[in-house]
């Protein structure tokens, strides 16, 4: 998210952008390799964008067991993979990469597992990419990665995409990939949401609950594997 934000201010200002903290240290992450307009140091005429954890531009304000989400203008961002990272993936091209892990196991994003291997069980080629130790569904070919920009480069060679709202999702979007998207109670996809996507939710408001929330667990209850399948199977 942050590489579109930073696209707009380098076609408006011509500079390239400094990616800070609330309390303005540099961030980087190894997502902006590759990428010109951004920034690894201060420097004289460069432009600054507050943007990392805790200082999103979809999140209006937080409490100690809810966040406060806002709209804003989201669009794809920039992913810029090198010819290696390329190679590496092209052994997978055409798959269709599956996420079910969330960061927390059984969070307040997460679909639930059983009914994610009734999905792949209904036959696809399906994929998952991690490091080692990664939780992988029965009969789903497993591709280790040694970080963020090789499942990227996995996911950039898919055919599509099926996982929750997060970081593959957004880089799915950056990377022009057709992707399902299962959003829970948490968050809309008017806040974290790409028009390109299927973004399938059965909730009222985004409840933003940073503690277990029983709204979160059956508004992805809702979400039936015959819905994401008819999905995915119309992207494709």
């Amino acid at each position: 998210m942050a590489t579109a934000q930073v696209r707009e201010i380098h076609k408006r200002t011509g500079q390239r952008v400094l990616v800070v903290n609330r309390a303005g240290r540099p961030q980087w992450h190894p997502v902006f390799e590759g990428n010109l307009r951004i920034a690894r140091e201060p420097a004289r005429n460069v432009q600054r964008l507050i943007n990392a954890g805790g200082a999103r531009p979809y999140i209006a304000s937080k409490t100690a067991t809810y966040w406060i989400w806002k709209r804003w203008d989201i669009a794809p961002g920039d992913i810029y993979l090198t010819p290696a990272e390329r190679n590496f993936a092209l052994p997978h091209a055409g798959s269709i990469l599956v996420e079910p892990n969330t960061k927390v196991p059984e969070s307040n994003k997460a679909w639930i597992w059983d009914r994610w291997q009734e999905l792949v069980d209904r036959g696809g080629d399906f994929i998952q990419v991690g490091p080692p130790g990664t939780r992988v569904l029965n009969g789903v070919e497993f591709v280790e990665t040694d970080g963020f920009r090789s499942a990227c480069a996995v996911l950039a060679a898919s055919r599509a995409f099926v996982g929750t709202e997060g970081g593959l999702h957004h880089a799915a979007a950056a990377l022009g990939v057709k992707a399902v998207v299962l959003f829970s109670e948490f968050i809309s996809p008017e806040f974290t949401g790409y028009p390109s996507h299927r973004n399938l939710r059965h909730a009222g408001g985004a409840c933003g609950s940073r503690v277990s929330c029983a709204g979160c667990r059956a508004s992805m209850a809702a979400i039936t594997v015959d819905e994401v399948e008819r999905h995915l199977k119309e992207i494709m």
